[in-house]
């Protein structure tokens, strides 16, 4: 039972997250330096479907390095909706939680520092009422 609230809880929490980053977007974030990220994509079952080890140059950002890493990728108002074979359905019975460094992000990817080493993981997240 305590599991379970955990869950609605942390479901709550990104949602709440990517809604707020919608309408309070920040600048985006640009890098200083050079480096590497790592990106993975990971699917409802906690199966990585896709992991990327992506370098990153002084002004990228993270939203151009996913579109030119990645098939079909698809941002609405800074979130992302769509990633490979991932499409957020139109109820959000699943949707992307992203997580940087195994922590849920508590801002949208256009946000998020990054630097050299960083993982962010794309977790495809079931809502639960």
């Amino acid at each position: 039972m305590n599991k379970r609230i955990l869950k609605i809880g942390l479901t709550l929490v990104a949602i709440i997250a990517l809604v707020t980053c919608t309408f309070f977007l920040k600048k985006n974030f640009t890098s200083k330096r050079q480096g590497y990220i790592i990106v993975e994509l990971v699917s409802l079952q906690g199966k990585q479907m896709k992991e990327k080890e992506i370098a990153f140059s002084e002004g990228d950002k993270l939203v151009t390095l996913l579109e030119e890493n990645f098939n079909n990728v698809k941002f609405d108002n800074g979130m992302l909706m769509n990633i490979e074979n991932y499409e957020t359905p139109e109820d959000w019975s699943t949707f992307l939680a992203v997580y940087v460094d195994d922590e849920m992000s508590q801002v949208g990817i256009p946000e998020i520092k990054y630097r050299d080493g960083t993982k962010i993981s794309l977790k495809v997240t079931e809502y639960e009422e």
